[in-house]
């Protein structure tokens, strides 16, 4: 794909997704990520939250980390009372993280507060466009699915 663009496109691009990023992450959202995590913790514990049992190794491969890189992040959330930690009853030796009712809170609030902040951008653009940003996201999104 990048090779049909040429390298201006390719840094166009890449500074629209670092703007997009940028205000959505820590500094679009009130000087924090996501209540009071970072990146990798609010991600983990959306998945956690997605999934009825969700492996550390699950995590891991998610984020990109080393499975102890996942368990200190795993480690962290369950300090907060986020999460807790649990056997697969399918599999004794594979440990599961369980989203808390805090957790679940935490998530529902802060992907609201998200959820708000892009309707309202997106009602100062055309109808048509809205429509065509979609989809254009979703290509993106599979085009990188399919790249890892």
């Amino acid at each position: 794909w990048l090779a049909l663009m040429d390298s201006n496109s390719a840094k166009y691009l890449s500074a629209l997704i670092r703007e997009i990023t940028w205000n959505f992450g820590a500094r679009g959202l009130k000087g924090e990520c996501c209540g009071d995590l970072s990146q990798p913790e609010y991600r983990a514990l959306c998945l956690a939250s997605e999934r009825q049992q969700c492996s550390m190794q699950e995590i891991a491969k998610d984020l990109g980390f080393t499975k102890g890189g996942a368990t200190r992040v795993v480690n962290r959330l369950e300090k907060r009372g986020y999460v807790e930690r649990m056997r697969s009853p399918e599999d004794g030796r594979v440990c599961c993280v369980k989203v808390t009712t805090p957790g679940s809170m935490l998530v529902k609030s802060v992907n609201r507060e998200k959820e708000e902040r892009i309707a309202k951008i997106m009602s100062k653009v055309d109808p048509g466009m809205q429509e065509v940003i979609k989809t254009a996201l979703q290509s993106f999104v599979q085009a990188i699915r399919v790249e890892e």
